[in-house]
Formats: structure tokens, sequence, C-alpha cells
């Protein structure tokens, strides 16, 4: 009897334990469960929502420009240089950078974009400038500006007859103190009134001189230019000029005429004339060689070129005149 009571006690324990049990156990899943819900289909990711605005990035506005003022050794600094910052829009000057010998570069900074011109202005110097833009796609600019001297050389030219010498070239040869170094020469031509300038001369000793390099007009004047003098003047007088048509006459029957003459050059040299004057040119396809400025005198005219003998012509070309000259020539 008491072996039964002990087993239907053991049987309520037991049946009490499924029981706490069951009451943690998840629910099963419904049918309703997912009632409301989307389902989710395969596909292709085709990125964020568009319709959202993303963040906005902010284009520059405003840039750099910087450079350097560079200089010959033998340049003559004033005691500063100023380079302007002019907007080309309105010709406003905008900033200004000095720079010294010892410290040539310079900067302005958050300029806004646009066009702009450079101006290099200074005591005694030749006003310089050049145009710049700032943009998105320049926006950082580098500009070497060139620092020339305001020193010259100036003067005017008179033929014979006291009349201006008009578009005649005058040459300045500076005179290196190293002997053999060679400076290239620089030119101007004379206006209407026979007036010339050279500017931007080097401080030293120069000779000048009416006419081509190798063929000078007139006398040569030495002058100086320094620190304390940068400006020289000089007068010159020149024999009024004469012409000359050369004509080339092809002795072979049979010769390509328009071919050789392609090839061929005339020279003009004036005789016992000091200092010497030589000039040559080429023959156009007529045969021609034409001199329209001769200082007047007694010339020797060769023909050469293109496989011909040299031959030569002496005459005489006088002031204000044409002198017609034939040369015949064949094949070598």
């Amino acid at each position: 009897m008491l072996l039964l009571l002990l087993v239907g006690a053991l049987a309520l324990v037991l049946a009490g334990d499924a029981n706490v049990a069951d009451e943690h156990a998840p629910a099963p899943p419904m049918a309703s469960s997912n009632a409301g819900s989307e389902t989710v289909q395969p596909g292709i990711y085709e990125g964020p929502d568009t319709s959202i605005a993303p963040a906005i990035l902010r284009a520059p506005t405003h840039g750099t420009i910087r450079g350097r003022v560079t200089s010959a050794i033998w340049s003559i600094w004033p005691s500063e240089v100023v380079i302007e910052l002019i907007k080309i829009e309105n010709n406003s000057k905008i900033a200004q950078f000095a720079c010294l010998r010892e410290e040539p570069n310079f900067i302005f900074e958050n300029v806004p974009f646009g066009s702009y011109r450079l101006k290099l202005v200074g005591y005694r110097i030749l006003a310089f400038d050049i145009d710049v833009k700032l943009d998105a796609e320049g926006p950082n600019i580098f500009q070497s500006m060139a620092l020339r001297s305001a020193a010259s050389i100036s003067g005017i030219v008179f033929d014979t007859a006291g009349s201006p010498a008009v578009n005649v070239q005058v040459v300045s040869r500076f005179q290196h103190d190293l002997e053999g170094f060679f400076v290239t020469p620089q030119i101007a031509n004379t206006d209407s009134e026979g007036r010339f300038t050279i500017e931007g001369v080097r401080p030293g000793q120069h000779k000048v001189f009416v006419g081509a390099e190798h063929s000078p007009l007139s006398k040569t004047e030495t002058l100086n230019i320094s620190e304390n003098s940068p400006n020289a003047f000089a007068e010159f007088t020149i024999n009024k000029f004469g012409m000359a048509s050369v004509f080339i006459e092809i002795r072979d029957s049979s010769a390509d005429k328009i071919t050789l003459y392609k090839k061929m050059r005339v020279s003009a040299e004036r005789l016992n004339s000091d200092p010497t004057f030589r000039l040559s040119l080429d023959v156009n396809e007529n045969g021609l060689a034409q001199f329209n400025a001769l200082p007047p005198g007694r010339y020797s005219f060769t023909a050469y070129g293109g496989g011909v003998r040299r031959m030569r012509q002496t005459t005489s070309v006088i002031e204000g005149q044409n002198s017609d000259i034939k040369i015949g020539v064949g094949k070598l």
C-alpha cells in the first residue's frame, strides 16, 4: 500500500516539471505571423536611393600667383622693383609686391579667379607686363618677370643732303672685357625723322654705327653707358642711297633657267670704301637681283652659285638713281 502511494507522488512531480518547461518554450510559428511583411525577392542591387541629395562639394574660386624677377648679372637694379597685380576687366590695381635683388621672389595668395596683368615697374627700368589667367584648371601660376635697365643709346641719322635717313639700321656692339667674348649686337631702325633708340643696353663701352653688322654705312662712334650716365646720344651722316638692278643672263640655251636662278646669288661690294660695305641677295625666278639701298660709289657685282662660273661686273652706283647691270654666265 505504501509503495503505491510513493509511485503516485512521483508521477505528480514529473507532470509539474513538464508544465513549467512548456511555459518557457517558444510558441510554434503560426501562418498569420508574416501577415503585413514584404517578402524579399532575389535580384540586382542598384545602389542607394538617388532621390536623396548627396553632400555638396564646393569648387575652388581662388588661387595663387607666384613668380620671380629675373635679370642678367650686369643689370642695374634700383633700390626696389614692384610687381603690380592689375585686374584686366576694369584695369584696376588690386595688389602689389616689392622685390629686391637679394629677394627677387613674389607671391599673391587667395586671388579670385579671373584675368590679370602682372606689371613690373621701378626707377630706371623698362616697364614690362604679361597677362595671366587664374581658373579651376590653373589655380596656381608661376611667372618669371624680366628686369631690363632703362639705359639707352639714341640719336639721329642724316644723309649728305641734310635730309633724315629713313628706315636705316643702327647697330650697337658691346665691347666685352674678355677677349673673344661675343655679345649679340642690339639693333634699331630710324623713324620718319631719322631718329633711333636702342633700349636696355648694358653698362660699359659700345661701338655704334649705321648699316649692317658686316656692312657699315658710317664711321663708328664709341659711347659709354654707366649707372650714373645711363643714356648716350650720337649723330651720324651717311651718303644718300642709290639702287642697282642686276640681271643674270644664262648663255646655255639648254639649261633649266628657273632651277639655276633659284640656286644663284649676287654680291655687291663697294670698292675702296672704309668701312667695307658688302651685301648679297638671292636671284629671283626672272634672273633679277634688286639692290634698293646702296651707298653711292664704285661697285663690283659678282654672280655665283647654281653650278655656274663666277662672273663679275664693275659699275658705279649714283645716289637717288638706279643702275642697270647685266651679267652673262655659263655652266662650269
